[in-house]
């Protein structure tokens, strides 16, 4: 009986994972030379490997095979891998160029830090035999990094090799000779090249931040969260900075950040950075978040932006004044921007900061009508909403939006829907929630 319940249990094991699996495994390779590689191994034949993740054609332009007879062709928005003679293959190696590029609505597959080391964002290298769907989201990952390097992955520091399973939207790893630092809060690889007054905001201004939003969303469950800065040190102009399940990462590709950061205003917009990052990982709480669809960013981003500004109003007061201006600015921004466009098709015309200005305003004008009860805030909306998000097929907006409407009212939302809806011809009067 142990025996038949033990092969039903390994059977229902295999059938969990074959429905949401890509069939295809992954191994990434650095060689002792410095060289990133990629192979993917289907595990039945195909006459094109599809990636999940496709914001531009620089893979076209970026990746090299190295298996002959192969290219990377960019149709209909997709990237793909094929043979040039179209016949079907299983197995196909690339070499990747290991530098920072930056990808619209979407991560960097590399960061490199000044010292050598690098962090590799694997959300990147995913991908399907043929084409990806909406079930697949489990990809089997193998890494190997020469003997005078590590891997920093889940808190973790590993030697040699790696193998893991990878899900969702992926994780960042650190390769290189750094070892991480634990502090009370994260777990954190800093790039030593980063300016001093970077470095301190970081120490003390990273776990100052936690500590506010922990107070207002709850304590992080699960492992300590990773912490990853680096800084290319490089000819750009170009930041990023994001967050994923149980890690916060930030990036700078510029080559004179020792002068960028004796302006004050440049020192604001990087603890701005900071708490908007900050306030993105405490919104799911270590978990896969429900963000909903494009059109929908508002949701998040602006509930990162308007928790940045309050968390900057408690814990920095003599930030006041940068404050007040940056709400007025993103007024301002949203106001022009939806003369043009509405949310809901900003995304498609190329004009997603409007999710980060008019977001902002929309939770600023939500949390002043809670706070009319004295009882609630947008960050328990938020705790409410996190609730729900995911659980049923309601669009997240939606969701939030019901919620919204119970806490305050039906003539509240429906101006709200109207600057999510509509191209606006006096977006200032619709603006003054």
């Amino acid at each position: 009986m142990k025996l038949v319940v033990a092969i039903f249990l390994m059977l229902t094991s295999y059938c969990a994972w074959a429905s949401d699996a890509s069939a295809v495994d992954i191994a990434i390779e650095k060689s002792n030379q410095g060289e990133w590689t990629v192979t993917y191994k289907m595990q039945k034949p195909a006459a094109r490997l599809s990636f999940i993740r496709n914001p531009d054609d620089s893979r076209t332009k970026r990746w090299q095979p190295e298996s002959p007879g192969f290219e990377i062709v960019y149709v209909d928005n997709h990237e793909y891998i094929v043979r040039t003679d179209s016949t079907d293959f299983t197995e196909v190696s690339v070499r990747l160029t290991p530098t920072y590029q930056h990808l619209p609505k979407d991560y960097a597959p590399f960061s490199p830090y000044s010292d050598g080391g690098v962090l590799i964002y694997t959300g990147r290298l995913f991908a399907c035999i043929d084409t990806c769907s909406n079930n697949v989201n489990r990809w089997k990952f193998s890494m190997s990094v020469p003997e005078n390097e590590h891997i920093v992955m889940k808190g973790q520091v590993q030697t040699g090799k790696a193998r893991w399973i990878d899900t969702n939207e992926g994780m960042n790893i650190y390769v290189g000779s750094q070892q991480p630092i634990e502090t009370p809060n994260v777990i954190a690889v800093i790039d030593p090249g980063l300016p001093e007054t970077i470095r301190r905001s970081l120490d003390a201004d990273i776990p100052e931040l936690m500590t506010y939003f922990e107070s207002k969303l709850g304590k992080l469950q699960g492992t300590k969260p990773m912490l990853f800065a680096s800084y290319a040190n490089t000819a750009g102009h170009s930041s990023q900075g994001g967050t994923l399940p149980n890690q916060i990462f930030m990036h700078w590709n510029v080559n004179n950040l020792d002068k960028q950061v004796e302006d004050d205003s440049f020192l604001n917009d990087t603890i701005w950075f900071f708490a908007h990052e900050v306030a993105h990982l405490y919104q799911w709480n270590n978990k896969a978040g429900f963000n909903g669809e494009q059109h929908e960013s508002w949701l998040h981003e602006g509930h990162a932006e308007w928790s940045a500004a309050s968390a900057l109003q408690e814990l920095f007061p003599e930030k006041g004044n940068y404050v007040t201006t940056k709400i007025a600015n993103a007024s301002s921004q949203c106001s022009k921007g939806l003369l043009e466009t509405s949310l809901v098709e900003a995304a498609s015309e190329g004009r997603f900061d409007l999710y980060y200005s008019c977001g902002l305003l929309i939770h600023q004008a939500i949390d002043a009508q809670l706070e009319k009860s004295g009882k609630r805030d947008s960050y328990s909306l938020w705790a409410d909403f996190r609730k729900r998000a995911g659980k049923g097929n309601e669009e997240a907006s939606d969701v939030f939006l019901s919620l919204t409407e119970t806490c305050t009212s039906k003539t509240f939302v429906k101006k709200i829907e109207r600057i999510l809806e509509g191209k606006l011809a006096s977006p200032e009067e619709s603006l003054n929630l």
